[in-house]
């Protein structure tokens, strides 16, 4: 729908001592998805009367930004836009705190971080007036989440260089020496096996991200090594029964998603799915069987989930396999020592995007005849927006 915002003139007040004031010519703007509208000066396509001051808020849907194209600007022009000027706070700071300053002529766009926009246009009662207007769309969020570049680990085979470009590993950094996996999830957040964190050092650790050959380092251009802020177990995590293993490591500076590394998607969609038959994919460093060497390159195996009842009668005497807890079983396949914390992930064949369905938590040896467990993410998804305070796009 086109909106048109048609504004009339607006009686003004000016405090010099307490800032500015907008009175009248304050307004705001709710804009549902894919709405275009316009914000313009009064008495638009005429000038502004001079001394006019107005404030424009728009607000978007959550997961949308918007866009401004301030196509129609005839401002005076002063030195740093002194007199008059058009604010424009991409943040949406009603205050307009550290916002970018526009006069003259020259037509300009501006994209907002989130889905709030604020504009004011703050003028002088000294000069002759003019006049502006802008066309603002809002644009939902493109989810970023889920990629791969083609639509083990005992019995797997190595992946492309970044063919999962959500993978990770925790590394001791004093030792140079693989801990455990772990699958990005934000830009700033891995999920990982609390039993692979549990006491560990944060100053001694670090997250590689990128990574394909960890022997090599120039195999792709995407690894890097980056600081760990927290650990985040979750605060139920029992070692001895191993119930929610699982763990968040947080790193101190932003990951920067790009052609080889981004992050995994969470299974919204798909809570209520047991997977029951269903192959995922495991992927690790891991040994390539127990006792054996490490992988040099990360490895992926496919994997079919176990039902509860069966997974439970088979590891009965054992441990006890919660609800929260998925089980995997092919014959001379699996996840073996070191591939902890590391990823089962389903690729949707409809349109080749990538979920994080279970968290590698244990198994009896390596590909022996009973099921591995894994934490089922569908449990913790709301533990997992409580410690990341990530807004996740896929769970519109």
């Amino acid at each position: 729908m086109w909106w048109l915002l048609k504004f009339v003139v607006c009686v003004v007040l000016f405090d010099l001592g307490h800032g500015q004031s907008y009175g009248s010519c304050d307004y705001t703007y709710s804009y549902s998805s894919y709405a275009v509208g316009y914000i313009q000066s009064p008495n638009w396509s005429n000038y502004y009367t001079p001394g006019t001051n107005c404030r424009f808020t728009i607000q978007a849907p959550p997961r949308h930004y918007l866009y401004a194209q301030c196509y129609d600007m005839y401002l005076p022009s002063s030195y740093g836009c002194y007199y008059d000027k058009l604010l424009v706070s991409p943040s949406g700071d009603s205050t307009l705190s550290g916002a970018q300053v526009y006069c003259g002529t020259t037509p300009f766009n501006v994209a907002t971080n989130g889905s709030k926009l604020v504009v004011a246009l703050q003028t002088s009662p000294y000069l002759n007036g003019g006049r502006f207007r802008c066309q603002i769309t809002a644009i939902p969020v493109k989810c970023n989440c889920g990629s791969r570049k083609t639509p083990l680990i005992v019995g797997g085979k190595p992946t492309q260089a970044n063919e999962f470009p959500m993978m990770a590993a925790i590394i001791e950094i004093s030792s140079k020496s693989l801990v455990c996996g772990a699958t990005i999830i934000t830009n700033r957040h891995s999920l990982t096996a609390a039993h692979c964190i549990a006491g560990r050092s944060i100053t001694n650790s670090a997250l590689l991200v990128g990574d394909q050959n960890m022997n090599i380092g120039t195999d792709t251009p995407y690894a890097k090594l980056m600081r760990i802020s927290t650990f985040t177990v979750h605060g139920q995590y029992s070692a001895s029964t191993k119930a929610n293993d699982i763990a968040l490591v947080r790193t101190v500076d932003e990951i920067i998603f790009d052609a080889g590394v981004s992050r995994a998607c969470l299974p919204y969609i798909y809570q209520n799915t047991n997977f029951n038959n269903v192959y995922l994919e495991a992927l690790g460093w891991g040994t390539l069987d127990f006792g054996e060497r490490l992988a040099t390159e990360l490895q992926k195996v496919s994997l079919q989930v176990v039902n509860q009842t069966s997974c439970r009668t088979q590891l009965s005497g054992m441990n006890t396999v919660q609800d929260s807890q998925i089980c995997t079983y092919t014959p001379g396949k699996d996840s073996c020592q070191y591939d902890s914390g590391g990823p089962l992930l389903y690729t949707d064949q409809s349109g080749g995007t990538v979920y994080a369905i279970g968290v590698i938590n244990y198994g009896i040896t390596c590909a022996s005849k009973y099921p591995s467990v894994s934490a089922r993410v569908t449990s913790y998804l709301s533990w997992i927006e409580t410690n990341t305070g990530y807004d996740f796009c896929e769970k519109a």
